[in-house]
């Protein structure tokens, strides 16, 4: 049943046994013979440069060889240039007389090898994957000479999700297939230049003997201008960008510190904004090291329940009645008292712990109004900030559908507040979850209106009920007309979408008086409250007046 070709030749010479994959491959006969072979096949050796017959085969195999086997990895018909054998002979010995045979037995091995050659490649673009470099760069470092060096460059596609929502998955393929195409051009030109397709939109850059950052930036430079003349031309008008992280050998040591370096200045670069270049330093390990502990502490902080909700009121233009509150957080650590967002949120973000974090805060917000409900407490409204992670959360809609479920908020009303930057990195899918948000009677408000970027086309089209109109064109409003004519605009804009306005960072009662008359529905500031504990927050549901004495 071999699909390896086998053939059983006694010391005379007559074939005594051949399997069904030699009689395929030769077309055997009952009555074949060594020397019959001998004038059908011959093997070439690349490694003795020499070219055998069968019979001359199996006499080297008797002279080269004290074992009773030989093996040739590299065999090559000598009339097909482009076959690849692997061949072997072996001497056995009859248990029953003195007879000696010699098994022969060889099969193909081209295909084997066009399979690894396509096991060492990306099936997108046809570009060495990352087998393949990691191959490349392990062997590198094992064998380079002591004062050899070279770099690593990992580059990725900026906002990959947001271009492949409006431009479509076929486009997107030919986005990635042309800068595929780009770097290849520039990789024929630099013959110390080596490339590679990682995955979907991630591609390394392998450049030999050097560590000077100005010709890699300039490298880089070099391709990210390429692409965007080879697309612009195809008439495109996107703002497309890569960026790039650089770790350099021998200052990093091993194939994983190599990579872990370049990632590592990717994520920062990509921070840092669009098509940037960053190279991994030994602050990127420090920092590393950091986030880690900090991510650690953030979890045992949430099983701990350290994390704390704060509330700061939100009060009704004109009439200065309560109407609710925004929730924020703070971190009550046991060691270093209070930790503000600002300081764990952005590292929560990056390892995905704001997930987490998002859960809990939306359970505790619903657990207090549930609460506040069944003491016969007025019915409010609570804000919650929603992150871009959220939203992309697959599971986020179950997950907050059950939360209704679990808690019943009788009158009282639950918004979700995002901002101008999260909502416009992926519209289609923001589109899709303030929908499906809205189905569940959720309202959305927008946060930090008039700091972003928002399309009037989306804003209009997103079931947007409140717009917060940044607290940067409020604090001067009674000195600096141009504020209160943007702030007017703003206002008349939101309720003509009809939409409610709140009015953020109200420090003086001159404010209040100024953004009521201009139309502001709520407010929210300094002026009112800082953001209080729930105790804090409870006395004034009880005591409305109690926000104007203080």
């Amino acid at each position: 049943m071999s699909e390896d070709a086998t053939i059983i030749i006694d010391r005379s010479g007559k074939v005594v046994f051949s399997n069904l994959s030699a009689k395929k491959l030769l077309s055997l006969s009952e009555d074949e013979s060594l020397q019959s072979l001998d004038s059908r096949l011959e093997f070439f050796l690349p490694n003795e440069n020499q070219t055998f017959t069968m019979s001359g085969l199996i006499e080297y195999h008797r002279v080269n060889n004290r074992n009773d086997s030989s093996f040739f990895n590299e065999v090559k018909l000598a009339a097909q240039d482009d076959s690849i054998l692997g061949l072997s002979l072996k001497t056995v010995r009859s248990s029953t007389t003195p007879q000696r045979y010699t098994v022969f037995s060889f099969h193909d091995r081209s295909c084997e090898k066009k399979l690894m050659k396509m096991h060492h490649l990306n099936p997108l673009t046809g570009l060495p994957n990352q087998m393949q470099a990691f191959g490349d760069i392990t062997r590198m470092t094992s064998s380079l000479a002591k004062n050899r060096r070279f770099s690593v460059m990992v580059v990725e596609l900026d906002n990959p999700s947001y271009f492949r929502s409006i431009l479509g998955y076929s486009e997107m393929g030919r986005i990635i297939d042309t800068f595929a195409h780009t770097l290849r051009e520039v990789a024929e030109e630099n013959p110390r230049l080596s490339i590679y397709h990682l995955n979907y939109v991630t591609f390394l850059l392998l450049i030999n003997e050097t560590n000077d950052f100005d010709e890699i930036y300039a490298l880089f430079q070099n391709f990210q201008q390429r692409f965007h003349t080879r697309y612009t031309q195809k008439g495109e008008e996107d703002n497309l960008s890569f960026s790039g992280g650089v770790s350099f050998y021998p200052r990093k040591k091993t194939l994983h510190e190599l990579l872990d370096g370049a990632y590592s200045a990717l994520a920062e670069a990509q921070e840092a904004g669009q098509g940037q270049l960053v190279v991994a330093d030994e602050s990127h390990e420090a920092t590393k090291d950091k986030e880690h502990r900090l991510n650690e502490e953030i979890k045992r902080a949430l099983e701990n329940e350290e994390i704390k909700l704060y509330f700061q009121p939100i009060i009704r233009g004109g009439s200065y009645t309560l109407f609710g509150a925004e929730v924020l957080i703070r971190w009550h650590h046991p060691e270093r008292g209070i930790i503000s967002p600002d300081l764990f949120i952005p590292v929560a973000e990056r390892s995905g712990l704001i997930l987490d974090i998002g859960r809990y805060v939306l359970k505790e917000a619903l657990r207090h109004m549930s609460s506040w409900n069944s003491f016969g407490f007025p019915p409010l409204t609570l804000n919650v900030n929603l992150s871009l992670r959220e939203l992309e959360d697959p599971d986020f809609i179950t997950n907050i559908a059950n939360l209704l479920s679990r808690y019943e908020i009788g009158d009282s009303k639950l918004k979700l507040e995002i901002t101008e930057h999260s909502s416009m990195r992926n519209p289609t899918l923001t589109h899709q979850r303030l929908q499906e948000l809205k189905e569940l009677d959720i309202a959305i408000a927008l946060d930090d209106f008039g700091t972003g970027y928002s399309s009037f086309a989306y804003l209009a089209e997103f079931p947007i009920e409140t717009l917060k109109i940044d607290r940067g064109f409020v604090s001067d409003i009674n000195q600096n007309p141009d504020n209160r004519h943007i702030v007017t605009s703003m206002i008349r804009l939101g309720h003509a979408l009809g939409m409610s306005i709140v009015a953020e960072g109200i420090e003086t009662i001159d404010d209040a008086k100024i953004l009521s008359s201009l139309g502001a529905d709520y407010l929210q500031g300094y002026l009112f409250s800082k953001p209080v504990s729930q105790l804090e927050f409870q006395y004034f549901i009880t005591h409305p007046a109690a926000l104007f004495k203080r």
